[in-house]
């Protein structure tokens, strides 16, 4: 999972157009998941040939939902967390029962804003039981899948879920004394397991990141055609579209 950065998160007040709920409700003794998502003008560009930008925003919205869904059938998770700098993925988040934190736009980064949204989810409970980021184009993830990362951070610190590629980091579960230092961009997964106590989980649920057209194959082939991902390919016609592009 590679996002282009951003890194001062404004957490003192809910973005506009979205609702304000009690610190409390939001982070327990749980882990908490972390979904960032990039700016929606800017999602998926590599799918550009093939997608219009409305037809990528509205993919990128879709495969948020069912992440979402995934995380929220797992028990004993936290309300998840959305980091975004886009004010659409704010109030679809908001209206699907995510804790929404504003990501602001400076150099430092994705791993600087997620980071500071932990502090920030953390606020107004204390300290959690751990953090799980998780990529919010898996529009293949399960809960079943989730689980077993729970299973796994159970017993390590560090639980490392990479792409199907094996060099980004598509799950990262830390339930470890140190600080949250996340490690995202090229090559993470190895940057993540060479982390004290880290252990490498493979699940194939959580491997595949859509950014391709290769990607959109797969996810087309693969995806639970009742789910919102499933749904909004069919309405695109993408299926079709993409085989009679070969």
């Amino acid at each position: 999972m590679h996002r282009r950065g951003i890194a001062r998160v404004a957490a003192s007040a809910p973005p506009p157009g979205t609702t304000a709920r009690p610190a409390a409700a939001i982070v327990g003794r749980v882990p908490t998941p972390l979904l960032p998502v990039k700016a929606l003008a800017d999602a998926k560009g590599r799918l550009g040939p093939s997608l219009t930008p409305i037809e990528r925003r509205l993919l990128t919205i879709a495969m948020l939902e069912d992440v979402v869904a995934a995380l929220q059938a797992v028990p004993g998770l936290g309300r998840p967390v959305v980091v975004s700098p886009d004010r659409e993925v704010w109030r679809r988040a908001d209206a699907i029962g995510c804790r929404v934190v504003e990501e602001v736009g400076t150099p430092a980064g994705l791993n600087a804003s997620l980071a500071t949204a932990a502090v920030a989810a953390r606020a107004g409970d204390g300290a959690g039981d751990g953090l799980v980021v998780v990529a919010a184009d898996l529009p293949l993830a399960t809960p079943g899948a989730i689980s077993r990362v729970l299973e796994a951070a159970a017993a390590a610190p560090v639980v490392v879920v990479p792409d199907r590629d094996g060099g980004g980091t598509n799950v990262l579960a830390w339930r470890g004394p140190a600080p949250f230092r996340p490690a995202f961009g090229p090559d993470s997964a190895r940057r993540h397991l060479a982390l004290p106590g880290a252990v490498r989980l493979d699940e194939p649920a959580l491997a595949l990141d859509l950014d391709t057209v290769d990607d959109l194959r797969a996810v087309a082939a693969g995806v639970d055609p009742a789910s919102v991902t499933g749904r909004r390919l069919r309405d695109l016609r993408l299926p079709a579209r993409l085989e009679r592009a070969g």
